[in-house]
């Protein structure tokens, strides 16, 4: 594996990790009627997925961390020399910002442990995934200024909202399925909800973020190089999973309402919100895919 390709990949797990943890952990508190603080066991399957993202978080973190050590030391072998680690953790904001958030994903992990879950461990694990996830954004290229990295750890956070919350309500669809339907139809319209809200936040967060590093004074260069080829095909996924997130509003969620007061069978749109639902997840973990890849570049405005 070369040295750049082991980022990609690091830099993947750990984003589709946390946005997992981050949304999931967050989604019972709106998704439902009932809030998981007083009756965590109304999800018994929440915990064992906050934990394996928590761990998954934590290693991907740390080959993040390594794979960036081989890349600044010039070979793979500066993976394993103390020397390099040394020098990327002592010496560079990164490495010590890096170190502060496996510390963190260890933390969260831990918390996540006893199988008994008490209230304040939920809070506490919402409020260090959102760190966590948000904290990425002052590792990268919008580290180099406030307004940028600001803008985009919101654009991080709306993204792990969305894509933690789809795989909540698929996970939902296929339990809904053989018990409680109406937890189903509840949970996709209180996503509907704030999805408006996630959208618009994702959106004016993007256009800063390309503010920032396309640099539109350099419009006759857009496309002309791998950054930009792969920001516009991150941004056609975009506008995938905006197409299939307005179908399950406006048409799959009302057939599941009109079937559940209908008295009908609701197999129908429960398999048809399920291939959605699913469609639009794959399409999220490819987005994250193409962020990851963008992390590697040098943007146009850097050129």
């Amino acid at each position: 594996m070369t040295i750049a390709l082991g980022l990609i990949v690091s830099r993947f797990i750990h984003y589709l990790a946390l946005s997992v943890f981050f949304g999931a952990a967050l989604f019972p508190l709106y998704g439902i009627k009932r809030s998981p603080l007083h009756d965590y066991p109304f999800f018994p399957w929440l915990r064992p997925v906050l934990l394996i993202a928590a761990i998954a978080a934590l290693l991907s973190g740390l080959s993040w961390l390594a794979f960036a050590t081989a890349g600044i030391s010039g070979s793979l072998a500066g993976a394993l020399e103390p020397e390099a680690w040394s020098i990327v953790i002592g010496g560079t904001s990164f490495g010590r910002l890096c170190v502060t958030r496996l510390a963190l994903a260890a933390v969260v992990t831990v918390l996540l442990l006893p199988k008994k879950q008490a209230a304040w461990r939920h809070y506490a694990v919402i409020a260090g995934s959102l760190v966590l996830l948000a904290s990425i954004g002052a590792s990268g290229h919008a580290a180099e200024n406030v307004i940028h990295m600001v803008a985009d750890s919101l654009h991080l956070l709306a993204a792990g909202l969305w894509i933690g919350a789809l795989f909540a309500l698929l996970v939902l669809v296929i339990v809904s399925a053989n018990s409680n339907l109406e937890i189903l139809r509840t949970a996709l319209l209180r996503f509907s909800g704030i999805g408006t809200g996630v959208v618009a936040v994702l959106v004016l967060s993007g256009l800063v973020n390309s503010w920032f590093l396309i640099g539109f004074d350099k419009i006759d260069q857009l496309l002309v190089s791998r950054y930009e080829q792969i920001l516009l095909l991150k941004l056609l996924l975009f506008g995938a999973m905006l197409l299939l997130a307005a179908a399950n509003r406006f048409r799959l969620t009302p057939r599941l309402a009109a079937a559940l007061e209908s008295g009908g069978a609701p197999w129908d749109p429960i398999r048809l919100l399920s291939m959605s639902i699913l469609t639009e997840t794959i399409l999220g973990i490819a987005v994250l895919t193409a962020v990851a890849w963008l992390g590697t570049l040098e943007p146009t405005a850097h050129a």
